[in-house]
């Protein structure tokens, strides 16, 4: 196993002023969305929804609220586990709706234990993001750059009690109106990435920013940025495999670098607090 050193630095966090447009696209394991819907096994349709649910893809509700109406009770149980872990409060109607169809004790467990938890996660949510556009910037060329930091920008903000992340194509300023919370969008690009040979080996650097627009006005409030490197022993980094997953490391270090005072960034973007400029 190749042994890394991460150096990660929170940069800034700066109020800015003007907009974007919104871009949104939508990830799915491709295989599980299939076998839920029409997998002949129900032990097929139950691996694929708990798949769904660990995927943490807010994609993945509806498939996951279709299967609550699976005929088979396992899938049922599966589907309303999944949608509990997969923490979107929005699937609570679904749940209540499921929960007055079941008729035994074991099987309206899973589907109230699915509601308690999300009943939760909604209460505590202060802030309602969606993602927008997610694109690579640093001018080097690898088409899956902007899908990675995509992805692991919605991992990290999900760790976040109080910022809610709404599904893919949800009206964020309509679901925020609803709820009466705060409805916002963010954007994120990698605007550097390189690779250097060195002393203590081969490393990569990463730079990220995010850019936070209130909806529905789309105005431009603040902005995040992040960097970050992972280094690895040039013995133990020579393939493409390894000198990959250093430049993904680094990718993921300066994410978790920009995004760690993401709450205090909200809060300075909805006016509750002024969040002060990193060195």
């Amino acid at each position: 196993m190749v042994r890394r050193l991460f150096i990660a630095m929170f940069l800034a966090t700066s109020m800015v002023f003007g907009s974007t447009s919104l871009s949104s696209a939508q990830d799915a394991d491709t295989s599980a969305f299939r076998d839920i819907a029409v997998g002949k096994d129900y032990r097929l349709r139950v691996a694929a929804a708990l798949a769904l649910g660990r995927s943490k893809s807010p994609g993945a509700r509806p498939a996951l609220e279709k299967a609550l109406r699976d005929p088979h009770p396992a899938v049922r149980a599966s589907a309303a586990a999944a949608l509990g872990a997969l923490g979107n409060p929005a699937a609570v109607p679904a749940l209540k709706a499921a929960l007055t169809v079941e008729s035994t004790p074991s099987q309206k467990r899973p589907i109230q234990a699915a509601i308690e938890r999300l009943s939760k996660l909604s209460a505590k949510a202060r802030f309602l993001v969606s993602l927008g556009k997610f694109e690579n910037r640093s001018g080097v060329k690898d088409a899956m750059l902007g899908s990675l930091l995509k992805q692991q920008t919605r991992n990290r903000v999900m760790q976040f009690a109080d910022i809610e992340i709404v599904a893919d194509g949800t009206d964020v300023a309509a679901e925020g109106k609803s709820r009466k919370l705060p409805a916002f969008t963010l954007d994120g690009s990698v605007t550097h990435l390189s690779k250097r040979h060195g002393a203590d080996g081969i490393g990569y650097s990463a730079k990220v920013e995010f850019v936070i627009r209130e909806m529905p006005s789309q105005t431009l409030k603040g902005s995040m940025t992040g960097s970050a490197q992972a280094v690895a022993e040039a013995r133990r980094a020579r393939g493409g495999r390894e000198l990959a997953q250093l430049q993904n490391d680094a990718v993921a270090g300066a994410i978790e670098s920009a995004l760690q005072r993401a709450p205090l960034a909200l809060e300075a973007a909805s006016g509750s607090s002024v969040v002060p400029s990193g060195r």
